[in-house]
């Protein structure tokens, strides 16, 4: 069996099995919680609302590359996920009065780079976000007594843990046929992308970070800690 073909099964029964929320609960945010979480769940919002239009061209060339179809089926269904936590997350804030954004300088940055990427450099892209996710949602949920927010934060990273898991195992892929040296520059240029997005994601939602009992040490800590598992996952897979 080809790895894709266990992640098509995967994506297939997850979206079968995803855990309850509690979208009956009414509560309603405190002016504390609301003003921690506010610009930060819009932003986030909107990073996971993407119609992934030119990832799909990327592995659209990558399957007549290599017909690996599974692997296509898969990306969708990833994409999928994804718009299920954009739908959850507006759901979510549409509850509590709170309206999504149509744009912002982040993502905007990161959206015109997956323009241009290849297909590696836009899974690149997309594991970072990824790794920072994982600390960011765990945050999120310890700062709210919200259960339909606690209850949505448990799925996405459930869903994130594996989303890193299934595009790890793609860059490993993607990375076979060459030389160490050509792979030592693209980890380079991929821990300093990592590097830089710490950096500009705890600045833009620190209160949130905080708020979930983090410091700025912490934080570094926990998401380095992360992209290591991450490059044991690409070098191992």
């Amino acid at each position: 069996m080809k790895i894709t073909s266990k992640w098509v099964q995967y994506f297939e029964s997850n979206n079968q099995n995803l855990k309850y929320i509690h979208w009956d609960d009414n509560y309603k945010l405190t002016t504390k919680e609301r003003e921690t979480i506010i610009k930060s769940i819009q932003q986030f919002q909107l990073g996971e609302n993407s119609e992934g239009k030119h990832l799909i061209k990327r592995a659209q060339e990558y399957v007549q590359k290599t017909q690996d179809e599974d692997y296509y089926e898969a990306l969708i269904e990833f994409i999928k996920e994804e718009q299920r936590h954009a739908r959850d997350l507006g759901r979510f804030m549409k509850a509590q009065g709170i309206p999504p954004i149509r744009k912002h300088w982040v993502d905007n940055i990161f959206r015109r780079f997956r323009r241009n990427a290849s297909l590696e450099q836009s899974i690149i892209v997309l594991v970072t976000a990824e790794i920072i996710a994982k600390i960011y949602y765990k945050a999120l949920q310890k700062s709210t007594k919200s259960k339909v927010l606690i209850d949505l934060c448990d799925q996405i990273l459930c869903d994130e843990k594996k989303h890193v898991q299934f595009q790890s195992e793609t860059l490993h892929k993607l990375s076979q046929n060459r030389s160490a040296f050509f792979n030592r520059i693209v980890y380079i240029l991929r821990r300093c992308l990592f590097e830089g997005t710490l950096i500009i994601v705890w600045y833009q939602h620190k209160p949130v970070f905080k708020a979930g009992g983090y410091k700025l040490k912490s934080y570094y800590y926990e998401c380095r800690h992360e992209f290591n598992l991450t490059k044991e996952l690409i070098a191992n897979s």
